[in-house]
């Protein structure tokens, strides 16, 4: 099977500027997608992790990547580790490696998390959890709990929320009401988004503990491994998204830093690359949960690999970035008892040749066609 076509595109939506986190506000969101053609008219799709305000390197990068797919065995392309410190080019070949999973498992007829699966016993299901919880512009920490409450309500056994940008007790007050609307048997995860340090991260995990919170991602920056480790001896701790050389995980889980090993299959090396840092999860006893904030096709490809891999504890499954979501079949968007089931529909399940179509408010931009 050899690729015959190539697609750059972008996703852009303007988004009403009133969510945000610690870091950031959301006034709109991009997202990176490659479209691979096979000469089977097999074809596949893939997306690429990005900082905002740098999506157009990404973009960049993957118009030179693209036309030198054209003409390749697909079985030719290799994702070959990330060893390169900075991040654009890695994000791009996990775009690539998506895609060509997607293209593979399609023209196996297999739907993606069998085609990756070692597993026989698989069943194509995955336990996930609702991400939300951001902060938002004139209103309360009733809406904020009505919101993860509704989650629960929609089938999502475990939730995550924000926290970080205020003062300990404001955001207190926050998971406290939370907590009290989604009752004592959901699990309860925050991300701190780096905001906590040595000096605060003691009294701030101390009192998070007091409500029954389960993880916190991101307590500090993933260089700061000595403060994540403390951190992680008091209450255990998801990370670290925003990285993407093995090397970097490898210190963290020989440090003892992480009780979850989170990456994102957009930036890490798609299926190949979350493979490995599953396996070096395995190998030291800890599981490992996918990032996703971003498209239907991240978010499949989340799902899809979380089905594959028994080490793979949860899945971030969210809520607010849930862009191009129809492009999901319904089974992939309902969730019983905590889990989503993938079923038997070949790939990621989507139908990229769709895509213009399920832009839901957004757009889809061409940034170069290549055959």
């Amino acid at each position: 099977m050899r690729i015959i076509g190539a697609t750059v595109l972008e996703y852009r939506r303007t988004l009403d500027g009133r969510s945000w986190n610690p870091t950031m506000r959301w006034s709109e969101r991009r997202a990176p997608l490659l479209m691979l053609r096979a000469d089977d008219g097999t074809t596949g799709i893939g997306e690429a992790w990005s900082r905002q305000a740098e999506i157009d390197r990404v973009l960049a990068h993957l118009a030179r990547v693209a036309p030198r797919l054209v003409g390749m065995n697909v079985d030719a392309v290799a994702f070959a580790p990330a060893s390169d410190p900075k991040w654009v080019a890695p994000a791009a070949a996990s775009a690539v490696d998506i895609a060509l999973w997607d293209l593979r498992s399609r023209a196996a007829q297999l739907p993606a998390w069998k085609w990756l699966a070692t597993e026989p016993a698989r069943d194509g299901s995955v336990a996930v959890y609702a991400s939300g919880g951001l902060y938002r512009d004139a209103t309360t920490s009733a809406d904020l709990a009505r919101e993860l409450a509704g989650y629960v309500e929609d089938g999502f056994e475990a939730v995550k929320m924000k926290i970080g940008a205020l003062p300990l007790p404001d955001d207190l007050d926050r998971v406290r009401a939370v907590r009290a609307a989604i009752g004592p048997g959901t699990t309860l995860w925050v991300d701190a988004v780096e905001q906590l340090s040595a000096a605060t991260a003691p009294s701030w995990c101390a009192a998070l503990s007091e409500f029954g919170v389960a993880a916190i991602q991101a307590p500090v920056p993933a260089s700061d491994i000595d403060t994540m480790a403390l951190v992680n001896r008091t209450l255990p701790v998801i990370a670290a998204e925003g990285e993407h050389t093995h090397a970097r995980f490898a210190a963290l889980l020989d440090a003892n830093a992480v009780t979850y090993l989170q990456f994102c299959l957009g930036l890490c090396g798609g299926a190949a690359g979350g493979s490995r840092l599953d396996a070096l999860a395995h190998d030291r006893g800890i599981a490992s949960t996918p990032q996703c904030f971003s498209t239907a096709i991240m978010q499949a490809a989340s799902l899809h690999f979380g089905a594959a891999r028994s080490n793979v504890g949860v899945v971030e499954f969210h809520r607010f970035h849930d862009h191009l979501a129809d492009l999901m079949p319904p089974t992939m968007r309902t969730v019983v008892d905590g889990r989503v089931r993938l079923g038997e529909a070949p790939g990621l399940g989507l139908d990229p040749l769709s895509l213009g179509l399920q832009a839901d408010g957004g757009e889809i931009v061409v940034h170069g066609a290549f055959r």
